[in-house]
């Protein structure tokens, strides 16, 4: 005989008692930890350590890929609010690709005028695409990028008005891994079942973005001004490509999946460089 539960109101009102940590959890899904180090690239030094927050898109993402449904809404996507060159008709184009998690942004609505004045990210965020999305690069439509560095730009964008050409994503610097260890560093292999141990497994996916001495520089000295040469938000992001126009990855439907505020890092150093390491845990 089958059981049968219940799920009365009284059952309900114990899940609503749990405590508030635990509902935001179930609410918001995605990885169970982050770990985002920033280390100054020519030095080794570690510059700040922090942890981001996975947002609705990043959550629709996981949904998407764990049940194989489809998302009862469309949201803007950034092609089309930046109006990024190559942009396809979404209605009209099956995705040739599924969509994954491969792309940087960033912008600097993150943080006041202070170093300590870091904003919290909410659940709906995202980089704004009108006000604070920053591009990576920003060159001069003779003097586009080289067919090497097209493998790192993305989010291309033709400004035929200022005769400038701007990328406003950045791929990742390595390769994405997946680690599987326990706590005490010991790498798990495919005798992990008959092995025992006290020790807590982890699982989790590290990546590097490498913020080079020519990111941004352009931009700020054309457009923001040096006063302004300043980063203090970042977003990983998902989306599929379409290969087929002049041999390049172009990606569609980007949207963010994770969101982190940091202390604002100043670029007005034309030799800062900033490596990025980037670890998601499951």
């Amino acid at each position: 005989m089958n059981k049968v539960i219940n799920l009365t109101p009284d059952y309900l009102n114990i899940i609503d008692t749990m405590e508030k940590r635990i509902i935001t959890e179930k609410l918001e899904g995605g990885p169970k930890a982050t770990k985002i180090t920033f280390i100054d690239h020519d030095t080794g030094e570690v510059t700040g350590e922090y942890k981001n927050k996975i947002v609705i898109t990043g959550s629709m993402f996981s949904a998407m890929n764990a049940f194989g449904i489809n998302t009862p809404v469309i949201l803007p996507d950034y092609n089309r609010e930046l109006s990024l060159d190559n942009t396809l008709d979404y209605t009209q184009t099956v995705p040739k690709n599924n969509p994954i998690v491969c792309l940087f942004c960033i912008g600097d609505s993150g943080c006041g005028t202070t170093q300590k004045d870091v904003f919290t990210v909410k659940y709906t965020d995202r980089i704004d695409p009108v006000d604070d999305i920053l591009p990576f690069r920003y060159v001069d439509k003779d003097a586009d990028l080289n067919s090497d560095l097209r493998k790192y730009y993305f989010g291309r964008k033709t400004d035929d008005e200022k005769n400038k050409i701007a990328y406003y994503f950045k791929s990742f610097d390595t390769t994405p891994q997946m680690h599987l260890r326990y706590t005490d560093g010991t790498q798990i292999n495919n005798e992990m079942y008959d092995i025992e141990t006290s020790q807590a497994a982890e699982c989790y996916v590290e990546t590097r973005l490498r913020i080079t001495r020519n990111d941004f520089r352009d931009y700020f000295e054309q457009v923001r001004g040096w006063d302004n040469a300043r980063i203090s938000t970042l977003s990983l992001c998902y989306g599929w490509y379409d290969d087929t126009i002049d041999d390049y990855r172009w990606y569609q439907q980007i949207y963010p999946y994770s969101k982190l505020n940091f202390s604002v890092e100043w670029l007005v150093d034309l030799t800062k460089a900033i490596d990025i390491v980037y670890q998601v845990y499951y």
